[in-house]
């Protein structure tokens, strides 16, 4: 009896950790770096650790699906064999546990999470990002030597985060989750859109200055 409690534990915990990596994994993808880089100038703790984890995508995406890897084996051994303790006798009832298994690991430890994750990512990642910091801490040792091979024999092919005009508008005029901008940044931001619109080339004095003639100081 307590072997078959503990399988079934094993098995709930393995579920809980594909899906936290599953959903985590959309949801540093989904991001908007803008958002996250100045909620953590504001101070934000939580918005500090997801830029860093997004500053090394290879290493953070290499942990989640190492994460999500080791949740569904481990899932998918305790399900068989809790299903050969209890369904020792019957062969349908363990095709019936197998097929229902699958289909648990399927919604419940990918699509539901994925899709929760991608609807509002930040305020979701936001909660859900010292989870994070425990499984990249415990997971430290495989996903380092992971990110040392995909460095070593595969071109990098992440491509630079680049912040367009419309970008940086949508930032402005965002409230949602928090994003606020100072008076002067908005001014910073808005005379940067308006110097590169007319092809001017972007300096320290022509920024501040054209701000301080618009008194927008």
């Amino acid at each position: 009896m307590m072997v078959s409690i503990l399988l079934a534990l094993a098995m709930l915990a393995s579920l809980a950790l594909a899906a936290l990596c599953a959903g985590m994994e959309t949801g540093f993808l989904s991001l908007n770096r803008g958002r996250v880089v100045h909620l953590a100038r504001e101070g934000s703790k939580a918005a500090g650790a997801i830029a860093s984890a997004l500053s090394d995508m290879t290493r953070t995406i290499a942990t989640l699906l190492i994460g999500n890897n080791v949740g569904t084996v481990v899932f998918s051994s305790a399900s068989a064999a809790l299903c050969a303790r209890i369904l020792a006798d019957s062969s349908s009832a363990q095709a019936v546990w197998s097929f229902c298994a699958a289909m648990l690991m399927l919604y419940v430890g990918e699509f539901m999470p994925k899709l929760f994750a991608s609807s509002r990512p930040l305020s979701r990642m936001l909660k859900v990002v010292p989870i994070y910091g425990v499984i990249a801490g415990v997971l430290s040792p495989i996903s380092s030597v992971a990110t040392f091979i995909i460095r070593k024999f595969m071109k990098k092919s992440e491509p630079k985060y680049k912040v367009s005009a419309n970008e940086l508008l949508r930032i402005l005029q965002d409230r949602k989750d928090g994003v606020r901008l100072t008076d002067f940044e908005s001014a910073l931001i808005s005379r940067i859109l308006v110097l590169r619109k007319k092809g001017e080339p972007l300096t320290a004095e022509s920024i501040f200055s054209a701000i301080d003639d618009d008194n927008e100081l």
